[in-house]
């Protein structure tokens, strides 16, 4: 039920963007949103996403850097998704600040392989804590 609430805010979310941009604005991508749902004690986490063909799979973090302050932390570092065909795929490099109440940053696309090859874009991230050890990471922005 939580994630259900969390898809229809997020869907509305991105429909009002759609409807608020100009007639006169040439598309130049489509909007997506993946929610991360992020595991600290395990090895990879699942996610869920709107981008056609890799609407689920599994999330690993690269090569990253964190820093811990008395305010939360930063995070520097690459997310690899893989789509549920297990042979498409994209990495972002992602930029956060986290604390108790949870992260915000952006993120890059800077791979994307298989079905997914030659994939572009960028956004934002929010994340939301679901317990002590587990977070939900939601990206939305614009790909092309």
């Amino acid at each position: 039920m939580k994630r259900a609430a969390l898809w229809v805010g997020i869907s509305l979310g991105i429909a009002s963007v759609a409807i608020a941009a100009p007639a006169s604005a040439a598309p130049v991508g489509f909007s997506v949103a993946i929610v991360a749902h992020e595991d600290f004690t395990a090895t990879e986490s699942e996610f869920e996403s709107t981008l056609e063909g890799c609407e689920e799979g599994t999330v690993v973090t690269g090569d990253a850097k964190g820093a811990f302050t008395k305010w939360g932390g930063t995070f520097v570092g690459i997310k690899s998704f893989t789509c549920a065909d297990e042979v498409s795929g994209f990495s972002v490099r992602l930029n956060a600040r986290f604390g108790a109440d949870g992260s915000t940053g952006t993120w890059t696309l800077v791979d994307a392989w298989g079905a997914l090859a030659g994939l572009k874009g960028s956004g934002s991230l929010a994340g939301f804590p679901t317990s002590d050890t587990s977070i939900d990471d939601i990206y939305t922005g614009t790909l092309r």
